[in-house]
């Protein structure tokens, strides 16, 4: 792809290497956008021998999974979840992986280990006998595995794409345009969602998105957000309602979409309900609608469509409900090897290979005699320029209108434009003055021949 091309090619004109000593232990959804990652890493030396992965069984695809296979990586076996209950079945997964790391990596020349972690829990399980015996970084590309860490703190540096500002700013349209389009392609048959009373729990980077894009279809949007110093972005107000309970947004609501990344109905379900309530996931794995698909496990007439994963009660506390696709992100529904245009996607894709780069400067510090930490860094804004601008044209030369397509407001990506945006909406905020990993970083892009922005 353009964006993953351009960066590789740049940091191989750097002379930017992981090294055959470079092992990679990660979480992805087994689409194309991850063979796309897989073949910029080659590129830039990291051996597929050398990869360790891991899907989520809501977003496998079996043909992807067998073609990263065959660049040479090993990719564990997915569990069957039973539902709402995804955690535990993911928590063994994980656990698998790493034992199979652990027996792979004695038998190679490996020197670091890079993990890249989608939700979290690969970071935090990494068996103590790996962190004794090898330098160790990771990229996150979660809010979901963010909020996991402030419970479990990381046990060695991340480096957070998930609260990059071109993630969190530009990346949410693109997968709530997607959550948007498979709803009313798969669950309405076609038709438009319009006119209909929309709840949003969480209004982070996917809750404004799709709060935006309901909007603009006609509907009636609401949300919910305990965040008490919560800034709505000034494209929505006016536009959309706060309401100050979870009860009173599942009273007025006919959809909700879980958005929080956290898991909003703990300790408060049952509660009372729109009868007829239909719930969609935007988040990850089935945290947004956990309590609720156990609650209605319990009771008799819970049912599951074969082809659809659709979950039907009417045992809810208000009475029927409906939980789409067993809880889990429903941009995934089609189940097919692209839940986004890979060409769309890779600004999410060079993102993550971004920070792969990013963790194996920083590696190359810690080897040469930096204390090691266990803070959570962000990504080089420039960098973040780097791909969003590749991206941009890549759009252009396509012929791809993302402000039509997406529906960016205009304001917003006048503002991207600014001198300092990437680095005032990029978290952490607090960074070292001439911190010495972005500075290899930078100096790795200067080999684009780009102009600064």
């Amino acid at each position: 792809m353009e964006v993953t091309g351009a960066l590789s090619s740049c940091a191989r004109r750097a002379g930017f290497d992981f090294g055959p000593g470079t092992a990679l232990v990660t979480v992805q959804h087994m689409l194309c956008q991850t063979v796309d990652l897989f073949r910029a890493a080659g590129q830039i030396g990291l051996q597929p021998e050398n990869i360790f992965a891991l899907g989520k069984y809501y977003s496998n695809s079996a043909p992807v999974i067998t073609a990263i296979r065959n660049l040479g990586a090993t990719v564990i076996d997915s569990m069957v979840p039973q539902p709402g209950e995804f955690d535990e079945a993911f928590e063994f997964d994980v656990k698998r992986l790493w034992k199979t790391v652990v027996a792979g990596v004695a038998q190679r020349r490996i020197e670091r280990i890079i993990v890249l972690d989608d939700g979290g829990r690969c970071i935090i399980n990494i068996p103590p006998v790996l962190l004794s015996r090898y330098a160790v970084a990771g990229v996150e590309q979660t809010s979901l595995g963010m909020f996991l860490f402030e419970e479990q703190p990381p046990p060695f540096a991340v480096f957070s794409w998930a609260r990059a500002a071109v993630k969190l700013q530009i990346g949410g349209h693109i997968f709530s345009h997607r959550l948007i389009d498979r709803l009313q392609a798969e669950f309405l048959r076609g038709t438009t969602l319009s006119g209909a009373d929309i709840g949003i729990v969480g209004l982070g980077s996917i809750g404004r998105s799709l709060a935006d894009i309901s909007a603009r279809q006609g509907n009636n949007v609401f949300f919910y957000d305990p965040a008490s110093d919560l800034k709505v972005p000034q494209y929505l107000r006016g536009r959309i309602t706060r309401f100050d309970s979870l009860e009173s947004l599942m009273l007025r609501s006919e959809y909700v979409f879980g958005c929080s990344g956290r898991n909003p109905f703990n300790n408060r379900w049952p509660m009372a309900h729109r009868p007829g309530i239909r719930l969609f996931s935007g988040s990850g794995g089935d945290q947004e609608f956990r309590p609720i698909i156990r609650h209605l496990k319990q009771h008799p007439g819970f049912r599951v469509a074969r082809k659809t994963w659709d979950i039907t009660s009417d045992a809810g506390p208000s009475g029927p409900i409906r939980i789409a696709y067993l809880g889990f992100p429903y941009n995934f529904v089609s189940r097919a090897d692209s839940a986004v245009p890979t060409h769309i996607v890779q600004l999410e894709t060079a993102g993550l290979l971004a920070g792969l780069i990013q963790a194996r400067s920083y590696l190359e510090l810690v080897e040469a005699g930096r204390e090691p930490d266990t803070h959570i860094h962000r990504i080089s804004p420039d960098a973040q320029g780097f791909i969003y601008d590749v991206w941009l044209r890549a759009m252009e030369n396509r012929g791809v209108d993302i402000r039509e397509l997406y529906g960016y407001d205009a304001s917003l990506l006048a503002a991207t434009e600014s001198e300092g945006w990437l680095a005032e909406n990029t978290e952490p905020r607090l960074q070292a003055e001439n911190d010495r990993v972005e500075i290899m970083v930078n100096s790795i892009l200067k080999a684009s021949h780009l102009p600064a922005r």
